[in-house]
């Protein structure tokens, strides 16, 4: 099963927003991601989170569950019940821009929730965000913009093959070296390493792809 959960960040346009609804099998609005459905004529299947911000008066055919916990977030609370659901694939928009410590928070969730998923996905106009283990293939077309990033501890012998800047036997970690703002250049690229989690970014959203037309 599929779920679509979409956040209180930088929302999407409609046009990603709708393509991921055709794809879900359950829609969440996790608190003020329920504007987003709602303002794009969209109802998702339920709004839950402890409704500091979902304040919608007119609830005729939203289902709305509120969840006072104040020791989860709204995504958490989402993604809880989509594996709940029977979900085993999510999709989540909405996750990043707005307020930083939300961003940050939201990065933490991923880390949380990424071994309950088959796949979980940070998805926006620009790309997708996840983690990935070892060997991770791309598969993405030459010209892809794809960057690496350590998430919690440091990742250690890290190579990377079939990118602009390849790296042999190094080490990702915060504040020292990361990956950022690479380019796919075969087919046939291949990143290992082995040990930490792998946070990657590919952009192959409209939004890159605009920026690369202009």
């Amino acid at each position: 099963m599929r779920a679509l959960i979409v956040c209180g960040g930088t929302p999407p346009t409609k046009k990603l927003l709708e393509s991921e609804i055709e794809q879900a099998d359950l829609t969440i609005g996790a608190d003020s991601g329920g504007y987003v459905f709602l303002g794009f004529k969209r109802i998702p299947d339920v709004v839950i989170g402890d409704l500091d911000s979902f304040k919608y008066t007119n609830h005729e055919g939203v289902n709305v569950i509120h969840d006072p916990d104040q020791d989860t977030n709204d995504l958490e609370k989402a993604l809880n019940y989509a594996l709940e659901q029977g979900a085993t694939l999510a999709v989540v928009l909405g996750t990043l821009g707005k307020r930083i410590d939300h961003t940050i928070k939201n990065l933490s969730v991923l880390q949380q929730f990424y071994p309950k998923f088959d796949s979980i996905i940070f998805r926006d106009d620009y790309g997708d965000m996840f983690l990935a283990e070892s060997p991770f293939t791309p598969n993405l077309e030459p010209g892809s913009i794809i960057s690496f990033f350590p998430i919690g501890k440091p990742v250690t012998n890290f190579s990377s093959t079939g990118v602009k800047y390849p790296l042999e036997n190094g080490t990702l970690e915060m504040g020292v070296q990361d990956g950022t703002s690479n380019e796919i250049t075969s087919k046939d690229a291949k990143i290992t390493f082995d040990e930490g989690l792998l946070g990657v970014f590919v952009g192959t959203g409209e939004k890159i792809k605009k920026q690369k037309r202009d």
